[in-house]
């Protein structure tokens, strides 16, 4: 609700001021002016614009193309870029793209509640990929994991202006505008409007056609004064009264309650805010006889409050300041800087508690929630158990320095400086099922890494030096210290409806890491070598032939530690999917983007989305990794587009499902086997690997037959990991219930020697499953697949089955029965109904039917029907 909604209503209730405009031919006409008083020359005579990344992400990405939902095309993103900044190029227009790396604390609820709603659109994508096997509709499109950081790097390598915000995005990016003399900004936030920019252009509407013109919509800011009848400077007191982070809906509750209109008056738990409340709004400013005075306007705003009126009005005159810092006219005053915190951080403190990692915070409260929701959580309620005050260790002001500076353009990781100014990280929603105990959260499962990067970024192997090396000088024994740091890491858990965080311990890590300042600013040949091994050391991935080029070429170093990673946490992936990811990324199709474009994918599973997201999921944490150890992977060599596509992993992948021998899976290029022969040897080097087996249907018991058992979960190597920690999660949903497990995709089949899609040439036409052949409506025998060393068949004459046989489908009055057996799991279809429960899983077959017509001889072919197959009558 609040200010959000205003942007939806100025497109229904003021058409008349959203214009379709072509910016490629406004910039050919374009003639630059100087202006006084403020900034300098913007694009040096070009037509330059701001962009809000983060309103513009699918369109940056390329649009809503369907393959999306896969991992990310990069490469098809990085095609749509070129042609994008070639085309803006050619019509002399520039762009800066702005990206949103602040923490912005105090709007965490607002962060929350779009957590919220991407949650909701992964559990539909899911539901829709499980159910029909196809892309979902556009209307649920989620950015893919690492879209942003993939933006980063496409748009620097085109030589695109890169800046991230640093702690309020909305201001930066109009102070940016207006500080360098910009001609406009392009996005799709309301807050915009009351800031009241030169030009101000819709990202939703931004589209580059194959004619050669990039359209989009323009809202004409004096036609929207117009359309409200209210004078431009009374956007700001407007803005205050839609509601924002600072002065909330439910502070506004009982002001707008006061509507003479009934339709006007806000309803409990509406979720935005309808035209009528805020043409009703906009009235009571247009009515208002002076705006000066901020103390009397809010004394009619809050009249009829009893309690915290003065603090109601205090949150009003800071709201209505916040709009105004954004003005032409208030920039003047206001000019946001970068602060540099490297004094200020040191005094941070907050509580730390002495409990197991990742723990959520409101277990230990007690509460649902970890606050007060005004402070995002940060409060902690009266009564509570002891805590020790626990402050960030200090971190000299030349790291503070480069890592604000690195910040600011983009070139580093935006956790890194959260994390040194503020100790906290937000992690946020992934396409991952977090109801199914098939796959780890990539929260859980990236937590040792993270754990090493807070330890290497805040010096904790140094310090654990000099307290050693202090009673050593002194010929004293040094008492034991734990060196440790709480990183707060916001994320949205199952069942949480208010901000929460987890607090996660770093410890020193094994390897005496060098200083954050020697990996930065060390100049020593010797030096490269130590950062390098830091971040060997943080991934898990420290042996001699990771770093073998001959082995992992320079530009899948990453993507091995990666799967290194993975592979060593547990039973996570299988070993076809590991040979997925590899065949991928020795792929010559990985480039080929007109090939990728007309791919037609068979069938999307739910297994192979999560594990895309999953990886994608590494590969940023890897970065972080990187960035915070000095890049000694250099960044051209660190382009997720040189290993991965989310479309070109899922057509390995079913290949690899299917029992496809490497050497089809690689198109028939034994110089392809043998390279992805040498990178599994290097990610597996050492290591003794347990790779993750189909689940099948009834494996794990319910959690409350054996609330205290400790039943070996599908992943790991202890006790299975649930959403809320060890033990065993729900498996089951009903209506508002908890959801079991995604199903396992259907069993492995025989190989096939063709080198089609799937592999399927030269296979018999008879279903491998197995059938029963029915004459005149009376089953006259029944084979089985080939589910075992060789073409297992046996027919029987008469009615009924044969032994050994179990028909997945009811036969004459008799139950359906299901086939569970070691390798074995039936294909789940239309996992969930329309109320989310979990429907039972049947094998979609029918019997092969044979219909001997009278008259044709032995030797003549029956027809088939339905969906079965045609077999020579003559063997029967």
């Amino acid at each position: 609700m609040g200010i959000a909604d205003f942007q939806e209503f100025l497109e229904t209730e003021c058409s008349s001021a959203c214009v379709s405009v072509d910016l490629l031919k406004i910039s050919r006409g374009f003639v630059q002016t100087k202006r006084r008083g403020v900034g300098r020359n913007g694009g040096n005579g070009r037509f330059c614009l701001v962009v809000d990344g983060e309103c513009c992400l699918d369109r940056l990405y390329g649009g809503f193309f369907s393959d999306w939902v896969c991992g990310g095309q990069w490469n098809r993103m990085t095609s749509f870029l070129s042609s994008l900044i070639q085309a803006c190029q050619n019509a002399n227009m520039e762009l800066v793209v702005f990206f949103n790396g602040a923490l912005e604390k105090e709007k965490m609820n607002e962060w929350f509640a779009h957590q919220l709603e991407q949650k909701d659109k992964v559990r539909y994508v899911l539901r829709h990929i499980v159910n029909k096997g196809t892309p979902p509709p556009k209307v649920w499109w989620n950015a893919p994991v690492f879209v942003q950081g993939a933006l980063r790097m496409a748009l620097a390598h085109l030589g695109v202006t890169v800046a991230c915000s640093m702690d309020d995005h909305h201001q930066e990016v109009i102070g940016f505008c207006r500080e360098h003399n910009l001609q406009g900004i392009i996005a799709q936030e309301s807050v915009y409007v009351v800031f009241d920019p030169p030009r101000y252009f819709s990202s939703n509407d931004l589209k580059l056609t194959y004619k050669g013109s990039l359209e989009t919509k323009e809202y004409i800011m004096d036609e929207i004064a117009k359309c409200l009848n209210l004078n431009p400077n009374r956007f700001c007191i407007l803005g205050a009264l839609l509601g924002n982070h600072i002065l909330t809906d439910d502070d506004l509750h009982e002001f707008r309650s006061q509507f003479p209109n009934q339709s006007a008056k806000p309803k409990r738990g509406a979720v935005k805010l309808d035209a009528a409340i805020i043409k009703t709004t906009c009235d009571f400013v247009r009515n208002l006889q002076a705006v000066d005075n901020l103390d009397q306007v809010g004394e009619l705003v809050f009249a009829n409050y009893k309690s915290n009126k003065p603090e109601l009005i205090n949150k009003f005159k800071q709201c209505v300041q916040y709009y105004l810092n954004g003005t032409e006219g208030g920039f003047l005053k206001y000019r946001p800087r970068p602060r540099m915190p490297g004094v200020s951080r040191q005094g941070a403190v907050y509580p730390n508690q002495s409990f197991q990692n990742g723990q959520r915070s409101q277990e230990q409260y007690g509460h649902g929630d970890s606050g007060s929701s005004g402070e995002g959580g940060q409060g902690k309620p009266p009564g509570a158990f002891p805590v020790t005050d626990f402050k960030l260790p200090t971190v000299t002001t030349e790291v503070i320095r480069i890592a604000s500076e690195r910040h600011q353009k983009g070139l580093m990781h935006p956790m890194i400086y959260q994390l040194l100014t503020q100790g906290e990280v937000k992690l946020p929603v992934t396409l991952e099922d977090d109801t199914s105990r098939e796959l780890p959260s990539y929260v859980d499962l990236y937590r040792p890494v993270r754990q090493a990067i807070y330890s290497v970024l805040f010096n904790l192997n140094k310090l654990k030096i000099v307290h050693e090396n202090t009673f050593k000088e002194k010929g004293e024994t040094a008492p034991n210290k734990s060196f440790e740091v709480a990183v707060r890491e916001w994320t949205l858990r199952r069942g949480t409806t208010r901000p929460t965080f987890e607090v996660t311990l770093a410890k020193p890590v094994e390897w005496k890491t060098p200083s954050i300042e020697r990996m930065w600013l060390g100049k020593n040949a010797d030096d490269k070598h130590r950062r390098l091994r830091a971040f060997l050391t943080i991934m898990h991935s420290d042996s001699p032939l990771i770093l073998d080029t001959s082995y992992v070429p320079q530009h899948l170093l990453l993507m091995a530690c990666v799967l290194r990673y993975v592979v060593q946490y547990g039973r996570v992936l299988q070993r076809q999917e590991l040979d997925a990811f590899l065949a991928m990324a020795m792929s010559p199709l990985l480039h080929d983007v007109p090939t990728m474009q007309d791919l037609k994918l068979p069938n999307i599973m739910p297994r192979g989305v999560q594990l895309a997201s999953l990886f994608m999921s590494g590969v940023e944490t890897a970065l972080a990794a990187n960035d915070v150890c000095g890049a000694p992977i250099p960044a051209p060599m660190c382009c997720p587009w040189l290993f991965f596509d989310g479309k070109l992993f899922h057509f390995k992948l079913l290949k690899a499902n299917n029992n496809t021998p490497l050497i089809d899976m690689c198109d028939g290029q034994m110089e392809q086997v043998l390279r992805v022969e040498r990178l599994r040897q290097a990610v597996l080097e050492n290591l003794r690997v347990d790779f993750a087996k189909p689940l099948l249907p009834g494996l794990y018991p319910h959690p409350h037959a054996h609330p205290h058992s400790h039943y070996p979960g599908p992943y790991g190597h202890g006790p299975a990991q649930g959403p809320y920690g060890p033990g065993p999660g729900p498996l089951f949903r009903g209506r508002g219930g908890p959801m079991g497990p995604l199903p396992p995709p259907p069993g492995p089949k025989s190989p096939g020697r063709g080198r089609g899609i799937l592999g399927n040439i030269g296979r018999s036409p008879v279903d491998s499953r197995g059938g029963q052949l029915e004459i005149a409506g009376v089953v006259v025998g029944s084979w089985r697949g080939r589910e075992g060393p060789g073409m297992q068949r046996s027919m029987q004459r008469g009615m009924g089955p044969s032994r050994g046989y179990m028909p997945t489908r009811p036969l004459r009055g008799r139950p359906p029965t299901f086939i569970t057996g070691r390798g074995y799991a039936p294909p789940m279809r239309g996992m969930y109904n329309m109320r989310g429960a979990v429907r039972g899983a049947r094998m979609v077959r029918r019997p092969v039917r044979v219909t001997v017509r009278p008259g044709r001889g032995r030797g003549a072919k029956a027809t088939s029907k339905g969906r079965g197959v045609t077999v020579d009558a003559s063997a029967v």
